[in-house]
């Protein structure tokens, strides 16, 4: 598979990737349920692998609670900038980086504790058979025991997406009504992005050989609320902590996963896999 058209899409971006996260409320909504998530079931310690790391915010949040981590990320710039980000940390030595694509990863097979792969890299990854090539490959790195964290784009929000955004990207309401895009999930926009039908990522999963433990919508039932109210309810202290712990008590609500912009779906390595 041909990985130009994704380091085009994200030059020069490294500060815009590092910010992304706590920029509106909906993505802070989105750090907030995947930190969650990894909370509970990380291990205490160990070595973890940050598969499409970007510029490594997963990474410093890691490093300050005591794992090891490999920054692995296709973008030299993404990973220069983690570089700067782990040096302010000044635990630098807790961190290595590599450069290079998910399809092929350059580790033995069971080198890892944990591999996450956040934000949606896999949805990059237009091409069928490369994105069942890297969940093998995470799933081949992993130890048995560990856990793996994988996220992608859901295609059922990308339908309300489309409405929501109608006035501002009118052409992305045009593209997903085809039924081309309903049967194949590619969209075209500024990046080329792949959306996952439902169950299609815990399947792919399965068939590398992993144990599915949980299924998350990282965003939930915030997803396309209006930004203004998310902000009201986010800057009130009397009512943010109620509305944080409905949102951590609902993220993995069947109901309501497939309307999040990100599925989060965590699994294990039997003990006895290969």
């Amino acid at each position: 598979m041909d990985f130009e058209h994704i380091r085009q899409r994200y030059a020069g971006k490294a500060n815009q990737e590092w910010e992304r996260l706590c920029s509106t409320p909906i993505m802070r909504i989105e750090y907030m349920v995947t930190t969650h998530v990894l909370n509970r079931y990380l291990p205490n310690t160990g070595l973890i692998l940050d598969a499409g790391s970007g510029p490594g915010r997963y990474t410093v949040d890691l490093v300050h609670k005591g794992y090891r981590v490999v920054m692995f990320d296709l973008l030299r710039e993404m990973l220069q900038l983690g570089q700067q980000k782990v040096a302010e940390t000044k635990m630098q030595e807790m961190v290595m980086l590599v450069e290079g694509n998910i399809v092929t990863l350059p580790y033995k097979e069971k080198s890892f504790d944990a591999v996450i792969c956040l934000g949606a890299p896999l949805s990059h990854i237009t091409d069928s058979q490369a994105r069942s090539n890297a969940v093998a490959e995470i799933a081949r790195v992993v130890k048995q025991g560990g856990h793996v964290f994988l996220t992608g784009m859901t295609r059922l929000t990308s339908y309300r997406g489309a409405i929501f955004w109608l006035k501002q990207h009118p052409e992305f309401f045009e593209q997903i009504i085809t039924t081309d895009y309903r049967t194949c999930g590619i969209m075209d926009g500024s990046q080329v992005w792949y959306t996952f039908a439902t169950g299609e990522l815990e399947g792919m999963m399965e068939c590398a050989g992993l144990q599915v433990i949980d299924r998350v919508g990282c965003e939930g039932l915030a997803n396309h609320l209006p930004v203004e109210n998310l902000e009201q309810i986010e800057a009130d202290e009397r009512y943010w902590p109620a509305w944080k712990e409905v949102l951590l008590d609902t993220c993995n609500e069947p109901s309501i996963i497939g309307i999040s912009n990100h599925l989060l779906v965590v699994a294990s390595k039997a003990a006895d896999a290969g």
